[in-house]
């Protein structure tokens, strides 16, 4: 019986990619597939990618970020980062903002009743 090769041991920075990697992918509505085929590199490497088992070379991180329109610093989340659900928040209090302040009539038409069912949804979560 042939034996199982054992699972290496990544570093706990390409856990954090595997994570970073899977939000902004997602993020943006991109399967896996196209994520790959936008950074050259098989579909199921994507996936061990964001499985955290494997470990991308620089220059692949490069073309993750290029394909997510974002940098290679901003797959690579530090240790000691502030928390992600923070970070996110404050990404969406961005954005919103941005939108408010050059949003017109009709903007605001369709964006009032999306806004009202997100805090309806969030106040019966919290």
């Amino acid at each position: 019986m042939a034996r199982q090769k054992p699972r290496t041991q990544h570093a706990t920075i390409v856990q954090r990619f595997s994570i970073r990697l899977r939000e902004l992918r997602t993020s943006r509505g991109m399967t896996q597939s196209e994520l790959a085929r936008l950074a050259s590199v098989a579909s199921s490497y994507v996936a061990r990618l964001e499985g955290a088992a494997a470990s991308p070379g620089i220059d692949l991180v490069q073309r993750l970020a290029s394909a997510l329109g974002t940098t290679p610093h901003d797959l690579l989340p530090l240790a000691d980062a502030p928390d992600p659900v923070a970070t996110l928040r404050e990404r969406a209090r961005t954005a919103f903002e941005r939108l408010i302040s050059a949003a017109d009539r009709d903007t605001l038409l369709m964006l009032t009743p999306l806004l009202a069912k997100l805090a309806e949804g969030a106040e019966r979560r919290g």
